[in-house]
């Protein structure tokens, strides 16, 4: 029972939107302006750096505490699927409708509870691949397909592990589909682009 409650406490606190809570403050709606998405990106492009380092934060913290929670609730085989459950919970929240962000900060925080040795591959590929092409979600696409095999070299005993690296990558791919189409087409945005192209509005 406590493994369940585990996966559904953690699939509730992915519900809440960190980019909803600083846009309400705000008095700005992300969900009209820009590319319409409440992650940090969006809120930095929006509202500026302290709110998307304010978005992005709390939705780190709260991948970090749903697989804290599973670890607490339910140890280390339970934990994975919190993980999981916390971003599923922000890619479709139930309290707002089951319309969320793209779940890379949330899997973020997941990451460094449940796989931290992964980020010695996965940070210096994302930063190489903002640097080179300037796209946010390129970089958190390359990031998230070196996930599995990260986990498969410094985890290699925990198949729990590589499935949760597996399905964080099919997640990750599924919520940016439209970010990968812009980019074939050209019209996706770099992350300091001062103007929002129509595109992607």
């Amino acid at each position: 029972m406590e493994k369940v409650l585990a996966v559904i406490i953690s699939y509730l606190l992915g519900g809440i939107l960190s980019g909803e809570v600083v846009a309400l403050l705000s008095r700005v709606d992300l969900r009209k302006k820009g590319s319409g998405n409440p992650g940090a990106t969006n809120a930095y492009r929006i509202l500026g750096p302290i709110s998307g380092i304010l978005v992005l934060g709390g939705d780190v913290l709260k991948g970090i505490l749903g697989a804290m929670i599973g670890l607490w609730l339910g140890g280390s085989q339970i934990a994975p699927w919190c993980g999981l459950s916390v971003i599923i919970g922000h890619n479709w929240p139930l309290q707002f409708k089951f319309k969320g962000g793209k779940g890379i900060a949330a899997s973020l925080g997941t990451i460094i509870v449940l796989v931290p040795k992964t980020l010695l591959v996965l940070a210096p590929i994302w930063f190489l691949f903002l640097f080179i092409f300037g796209f946010v979600s390129l970089s958190s696409l390359a990031a998230a397909f070196a996930l599995p095999f990260s986990c498969f070299l410094f985890y290699p005993q925990e198949r729990s592990l590589l499935l949760y690296g597996v399905i964080v990558f099919i997640l990750a791919v599924y919520r940016h589909r439209a970010n990968i189409q812009r980019i074939i087409s050209g019209t996706e945005n770099k992350v300091f682009a001062k103007k929002i192209k129509e595109e992607e509005k």
